[in-house]
């Protein structure tokens, strides 16, 4: 259901996703979303810019 999710998240107006590496691996459609996929909650703040 990620891509469900994701093109919700178009639909709202978000540029920007921080998503588990393993669910962008399985993404078939192409998004206008800036996807990036993270193996771990350190990757997320960082890639957040929170750490």
């Amino acid at each position: 259901m990620i891509e469900k999710q994701l093109k919700e998240a178009e639909k709202l107006g978000f540029k920007k996703c921080i998503i588990p590496e393993n669910n962008k691996k399985l993404l078939k459609e192409k998004l206008k979303l800036d996807i990036i996929g993270v193996k771990n909650i350190k990757d997320a703040m960082i890639a957040a810019g929170l750490a």
